[in-house]
């Protein structure tokens, strides 16, 4: 009994920081991109997981070059230069990914 509630207690611990980056992963979009790509739920659901897997490769090189080379993003370049956006892409990645178009997934709260 002492081991399956061990592997209870861990597995929960576990489980937690990835909610958590799912949220964060939101609550960034909120604050950094909201204001140029409108609703997370719209821009989310644009595209299927592979494609976002695509654009969301390990260290958030493709979304930075999109980005780059966007002259509309130019006030942008700021945070994607900044270490906070090599921190935060985990978080969007994993936001993004939960929610694509072809997960059936569908945040609660815009």
């Amino acid at each position: 009994m002492k081991k399956f509630v061990l592997f209870v207690l861990l597995l929960s611990c576990t489980l937690l920081p990835l909610n958590a980056s799912v949220y964060k992963g939101q609550k960034y979009f909120k604050k950094k991109c909201l204001s140029c790509h409108g609703k997370a739920l719209v821009f989310v659901t644009e595209k299927s997981y592979e494609e976002w897997t695509k654009y969301l490769d390990v260290n958030g090189d493709v979304i930075y070059d999109l980005h780059k080379n966007n002259k509309e993003a130019a006030s942008s370049m700021k945070y994607f230069n900044s270490e906070k956006y090599r921190k935060s892409i985990g978080h969007f990645r994993d936001f993004f990914l939960e929610y694509a178009n072809d997960t059936g997934n569908i945040p609660a709260c815009e």
